[in-house]
């Protein structure tokens, strides 16, 4: 929601900002009114969308019922973020504050990435995939879809990160990690598969 408003500071480009929860009992938060799906189903052409969750899952699921309903999708990209001319950014990115995303970069669509990370140049970051905060992606890396980078890991050039994958925080990742496994430390490896797909248990 910051970040959105800071960007509608800058651009004008919304009337309004809103959260969309059916879990929710607020019907505010943070200022600002929390609706319903079916509250908003007649208007989803009408609207940008989002995806406000950090479990990489959950962003795919929801991503998957606004293609299903036709939903418009939108960008938020925090005005403190330098962004290459060069990036390809996809459709419901969010980029918040103090991030780098360096030229050539690909950010799929619905990937998040989080305060102060340096996604470096060339890299290609996978539909759904939540890139925490400190985070550095080294020059040409690549990131599969649905994977979560933990705070603070360093991610060297040239290394590939395989789809439903978590890299646990503060871990340095050397060499490439395959698809759906749970990898830490220093140098990161492979701890166990990523049978749930839950990074916040």
């Amino acid at each position: 929601m910051d970040v959105a408003r800071r960007q509608n500071t800058a651009t004008k480009a919304w009337t309004d900002i809103c959260f969309v929860d059916d879990i929710c009992a607020e019907r505010v938060r943070h200022g600002a009114s929390v609706l319903r799906f079916d509250e908003v189903a007649e208007q989803l052409d009408q609207c940008d969308f989002v995806i406000a969750v950090g479990e990489p899952a959950g962003r795919e699921k929801l991503a998957a019922k606004l293609r299903e309903h036709g939903a418009r999708l939108g960008r938020v990209i925090d005005t403190s973020s330098i962004v290459a001319d060069s990036a390809q950014i996809g459709e419901g990115v969010i980029v918040t504050p103090f991030c780098s995303i360096s030229s050539d970069a690909v950010l799929g669509d619905h990937t998040c990435v989080n305060t102060m990370a340096i996604v470096g140049h060339d890299v290609q970051v996978g539909e759904y995939t939540v890139i925490s905060s400190m985070v550095n992606l080294g020059g040409a890396s690549v990131i599969g879809s649905g994977s979560y980078i933990g705070m603070g890991a360093l991610i060297k050039e040239g290394v590939r990160i395989g789809s439903n994958t978590i890299i646990g925080m503060g871990s340095v990742v050397y060499g490439d990690i395959p698809d759906d496994v749970i990898a830490l430390g220093n140098p990161a490896r492979v701890a166990r598969p990523n049978t749930d797909r839950k990074v916040f248990k």
